[in-house]
């Protein structure tokens, strides 16, 4: 999640996280809804870690 998100705000991501079990809520310094328009090399390795963490 963007830190700077005016359609998503930090609640709505933490009650998502709260919602689906084993999951990460990672908040990116980036602004906008679209983390991987606004912040592609930190999503990427978000979603990179969150995968080899899960073998």
């Amino acid at each position: 999640q963007c830190s700077s998100d005016a359609i998503a705000p930090p609640e709505v991501g933490a009650f998502v996280h709260a919602q689906i079990p084993d999951s990460q809520l990672i908040t990116l310094d980036a602004t906008g809804h679209c983390p991987q328009l606004a912040a592609p090399e930190e999503t990427a390795e978000a979603i990179a870690a969150f995968a080899g963490a899960a073998r």
